[in-house]
């Protein structure tokens, strides 16, 4: 897992963790996530639901899968209708993949994309995280199989699926955020 930065806000009483799923690892994060912090986890997809929510937040974590060179496309999407409503508010961020431990530079995937999921963000966030999810082959639609077999097959893998989900990974991400809100605001020179 990787940690990025702290650009607190104040208090978690007010907040929700916002995702996007295709085969259920990031939800299944998201909602350990939102767990840890006593909050409810809003899949972005429901677009209404997680905007009507997100109205009533001061804060909001947001979370997405790799997909393929970039972030889910839904995410992509809500990020673009809702900019203005997170403006308002302070947001930490996460992505889910799998290659936090194997490839050749490991993680460098993951860090790729947070930064594309941070650069749709109308301000910085002030927590960030790269996580292991899992990804079962068999579950994948033939469209998306057939892109992970020739993915594994240029970097001479076996294409057998992972589950690198740590709960103790999502616990520190939950906990890092969960400290950042309650040390409150920080002068802007010092945001990261």
């Amino acid at each position: 897992m990787v940690l990025r930065g702290a650009r607190p806000g104040g208090g978690t009483a007010s907040g929700l963790v916002l995702y996007a799923s295709k085969y259920g690892s990031t939800r299944a994060c998201a909602e350990a996530i939102a767990d840890a912090l006593g909050v409810a986890a809003l899949d972005v997809a429901v677009s209404e639901q997680a905007e009507l929510a997100l109205a009533g937040a001061a804060w909001a974590v947001l979370g997405s899968p790799i997909y393929g060179p970039s972030v889910l496309p839904a995410m992509e999407r809500f990020c673009g209708r809702a900019r203005a409503a997170l403006a308002a508010r302070e947001l930490a961020a996460f992505v889910v993949c799998g290659d936090t431990v194997w490839l050749p530079r490991a993680g460098e995937g993951g860090e790729r994309n947070l930064a594309k999921l941070t650069r749709l963000l109308p301000r910085a966030p002030f927590a960030t995280a790269v996580l292991g999810g899992r990804m079962v082959v068999e579950e994948l639609d033939e469209q998306d199989r057939a892109l992970i077999l020739a993915f594994y097959r240029r970097l001479g893998r076996s294409p057998d699926g992972f589950d690198r989900t740590d709960p103790t990974e999502l616990a520190d991400f939950a906990d890092r955020v969960r400290t950042a809100l309650d040390e409150g605001p920080v002068p802007p020179d010092h945001a990261t």
